[in-house]
């Protein structure tokens, strides 16, 4: 680690990915609003505040290979309620595309969120089969055959549309994928 950006942190060591995160958190008290207040903390393998002293530890391999980050429902409940102002769900998401853009494996929940991710920013909002399919064919393709004959019963029941209800105007979703996306180039 000879990056002159190098930032350390009493004994630790944080990569020049990991430099901007550590340096929004180093307010933190380690209260635990945040897990209390995350609605899907129970999911995770580990809390937001888990994940907040990790990256203080400079354990940078552990927190990327997380599940937390892509569980993550960015309800910003943790950020509303944080009492040093920290942007809590910013953090996860810079996490996710951390994590994306370092090649770390995807699990189910990573396919999960890019193909839900796809989608809206296709769309402006959920298409229900088409998230089936994408994820299904990142996942397992084989189970998609046997998901058909509940399919087709959730269509004949009209529960489950076969063409996409779009937005009328795109504009704003796409505005923002296309910020998420220039924070990621410059991270």
């Amino acid at each position: 680690m000879n990056d002159q950006r190098t930032l350390r942190i009493g004994e630790v060591t944080l990569s020049p990915g990991m430099q901007h995160l550590a340096e929004a958190l180093a307010t933190c008290m380690q209260c635990g609003t945040c897990t209390a207040s995350c609605p899907v903390a129970h999911e995770m393998d580990y809390t937001p505040r888990q994940i907040l002293h990790l990256i203080e530890l400079g354990m940078e391999q552990e927190v990327l290979s997380s599940r937390a980050m892509w569980v993550c429902a960015s309800c910003f409940h943790c950020t509303a309620r944080c009492p040093r102002g920290i942007e809590i769900a910013d953090v996860m998401a810079a996490l996710r595309n951390q994590a994306t853009a370092q090649g770390y494996k995807p699990d189910k929940v990573m396919t999960f969120s890019k193909a839900f991710m796809t989608v809206v920013n296709h769309y402006g909002r959920v298409f229900e089969p088409e998230l089936i399919i994408r994820y299904g064919l990142g996942t397992n393709p084989l189970a998609l055959v046997g998901q058909a004959p509940f399919g087709i019963s959730m269509f004949l029941k009209n529960k489950l549309p076969l063409r996409p209800d779009r937005m009328e105007d795109l504009r704003e979703v796409r505005a923002i994928f296309d910020r998420s996306e220039k924070e990621r180039s410059e991270t």
